[in-house]
């Protein structure tokens, strides 16, 4: 079982706990990308996969290539260009103030990336699901045609396609994502999509007053237009400060809906991430046909150990993560 990626990878530069951007005169370095950050995650749930991207032809270039041969994804479909590496500053936020995230991506190496420089038959050789997000087809029509081009293969093929809606309005209108998804939906198999996702992007609207019973009401609709999407799910988080949160993750398929334990996480370290480590443990639990409770409480688990460690990505283990679940916060593992 292979999982492709398809997505920038960028240069983090994030300030330490207490420290704002205008005062910081030194920076964290990770690297950092939804998709990568997804396969890491599973690379670590001993899942093959490989990322299909671009990168700066220079050190910083070098540097993404070791980032991720490190973790075991496969790069040999990872171009390079002249162009700049993208990056994001993170302003690390603490108690009551929120963290704050800062684009400078314009002009990158990947967002440079043509048509002509896949070959989508060798890259998508011997896959069985290919997953990318919002964040990657915000970038301009000429990805969205791309992208396109991949899930029609896909289709023809029976390569289950992962869709994260993950939006962005730093990147896009919600009018050009509302297009945009509405192109790409046909396609997809595995969706994470929330309440918000469903009424601002895909217009959707209920009486309903409870989380839940909207988030099975649009689920329904989703899974009743687009009869290929087998799987849905997103999570509910519960923000006490920027250090405490509560989150749960929320599962859909075969007309039912799943709900986690409600999980505390009381002192953040890296937020950041979060949702990819949930993502990855939805992916790892449906390639490997758990059942849904199973999927649910391995995703929020999977995700809530994501947010003491820092950088973009989930180092955790399954067997990390199902101690979690089984045993909860216990004594040291000797």
């Amino acid at each position: 079982m292979r999982v492709v990626g398809f997505g920038e990878i960028m240069l983090r530069l994030s300030t330490t706990k207490g420290t704002t951007l205008t005062q910081s005169n030194n920076f964290n370095v990770n690297y950092g990308g939804g998709e990568a950050n997804v396969l890491i995650s599973l690379s670590n749930f001993n899942i093959n996969t490989r990322m299909i991207t671009k990168v700066s032809n220079d050190d910083i270039g070098k540097s993404i290539l070791k980032h991720l041969k490190s973790y075991d994804v496969d790069t040999t479909f990872v171009k390079s260009d002249n162009k700049r590496t993208g990056i994001y500053f993170l302003e690390v936020g603490s108690g009551n103030r929120a963290s704050k995230v800062i684009y400078d991506r314009a002009d990158s190496a990947f967002s440079n990336m043509k048509i002509d420089d896949l070959d989508i038959e060798k890259a998508l050789e011997g896959v069985d699901v290919f997953h990318f997000s919002g964040i990657t087809l915000a970038l301009s029509e000429e990805f969205r045609e791309l992208t396109l081009k991949i899930l029609n293969y896909c289709k023809n093929n029976n390569i289950l396609v992962s869709y994260d809606s993950n939006y962005r309005a730093k990147l896009w209108t919600i009018e050009e994502a509302r297009k945009a998804t509405l192109d790409i939906l046909p396609f997809v198999n595995i969706l994470s999509a929330g309440i918000l996702d469903a009424e601002n992007i895909l217009l959707m609207k209920c009486n309903h007053e409870d989380k839940y019973e909207k988030l099975k009401y649009y689920y329904d609709e989703i899974s009743t237009k687009y009869t290929n999407i087998k799987h849905i799910f997103s999570s509910i988080r519960g923000v006490k400060s920027s250090s405490v949160n509560t989150l749960q993750c929320n599962y859909y398929t075969n007309k039912m809906l799943y709900s986690s334990k409600v999980q505390l996480i009381d002192d953040i370290v890296d937020r950041v991430g979060g949702g990819d480590a949930l993502t990855a443990g939805v992916l790892y639990s449906i390639i490997k046909e758990k059942d849904p409770q199973y999927v649910c409480e391995f995703a929020n688990s999977a995700s809530v150990l994501k947010h003491s460690i820092h950088g973009d990505v989930n180092l955790v283990t399954v067997d990390d993560v199902e101690n979690l679940i089984n045993n909860g916060i216990g004594r040291i593992s000797r």
